[in-house]
C-alpha cells in the first residue's frame, strides 16, 4: 500500500471543506489515507489558522480547483502575494476539460487531474516534498543524481527507480548516510544487515558488485579502500 511519509503536512483548499471531508475521492480523504496530515481550507483562506501555519508551514498546498478555475486561480494569489504560505509549493487539482487552459503563469508549481489516481497523487506530493527539501536528512539522501528515499524505501537517478534488493538498499543507505567514512566488510556486515544476518564478508564484496551495477556510472560514488573495505565518496 502506497504511503506517504507521516511527516507530510499538507493543506487543502476547496470550495467545500466540509463536503471534502467526506468525500471519498477528495484530495484530502485521498491524502489521509495515504498517510499526509491533512488541514481543510476554503478558497478565500477561511477556515484556516495562518497563525497556527506560521508556527508550522505545509509541506505543500493543494488547491482542489476542479472546474473552477477562475477561484482557484484568486486562491493561489492569496497564497503568493503574503502569509505564511508564499513560499510552499502549490499542486493544482483540475479535471480534464480544464487542460488545455492550464497556465503555469498563475503560480503553481504541479498539477494533478481529477478523479484522482490515487498512485500519481502519491508521485507528485513526493516530488513537490522532495523538491522543498522538506524531507528531514534521515529521510531522503540526493547525492549528484542519486536519490535515496528512506521513508519509501527506494533510490532513483535522475528520477528512475532503481529495482534493489532488501540486502542491497541497506547497504547503499549505510553508506550514503555515513559518506566519507571507510567501514570494513566486517562492520558493514554487522551494521548495515544487523548482527544476525547470516553471511561472510564475502557476501559484503557481491553487493557491493550489484548495487555498483545497479546504479550505473553512479556506482561509482562507491569507492573501494585497498586492503580496509569501503566508502560512499562524500
Amino acid at each position: 500500500m502506497l504511503e506517504i511519509t507521516q511527516a507530510l503536512r499538507v493543506v487543502v483548499i476547496c470550495a467545500d471543506p466540509e463536503r471534502a471531508g467526506r468525500e471519498p475521492a477528495s484530495c484530502a480523504t485521498l491524502l489521509s489515507e495515504l498517510g499526509s496530515r491533512v488541514t481543510l481550507g476554503r478558497f478565500d483562506l477561511g477556515g484556516l489558522d495562518l497563525e497556527a501555519l506560521a508556527d508550522k508551514p505545509p509541506t505543500v498546498v493543494v488547491v482542489e480547483a476542479a472546474d473552477d478555475m477562475q477561484r482557484a486561480h484568486k486562491a493561489i494569489q492569496k497564497l503568493r502575494d503574503s502569509g505564511p504560505l508564499v513560499e510552499v509549493p502549490i499542486l493544482l487539482a483540475i479535471t480534464v476539460a480544464r487542460l488545455p487552459s492550464l497556465d503555469f503563469s498563475l503560480g503553481f508549481d504541479d498539477f494533478v487531474l481529477m478523479p484522482i489516481v490515487p498512485a500519481e497523487l502519491y508521485e507528485r506530493m513526493r516530488q513537490l516534498d522532495w523538491k522543498s527539501a522538506t524531507f528531514g536528512s534521515d529521510e531522503v539522501i540526493k547525492i549528484d543524481d542519486l536519490l535515496i528515499d528512506i521513508a519509501g524505501y527506494e533510490a532513483k537517478i535522475a528520477g528512475r527507480r532503481i529495482d534493489l534488493t532488501h540486502q542491497e538498499f541497506e547497504l547503499l543507505r549505510f553508506l550514503a548516510q555515513h559518506r566519507g567514512r571507510v567501514f570494513t566488510r566486517q562492520a558493514l556486515l554487522e551494521r548495515a544487515w544487523g548482527y544476525q544476518y547470516a553471511g561472510g564478508t564475502r557476501t559484503v564484496d557481491i553487493h557491493v558488485r550489484r548495487v555498483r551495477s545497479k546504479l550505473g556510472v553512479t556506482g561509482e560514488l562507491i569507492e573501494t579502500v585497498r586492503n580496509v573495505g569501503y566508502k560512499m565518496r562524500g
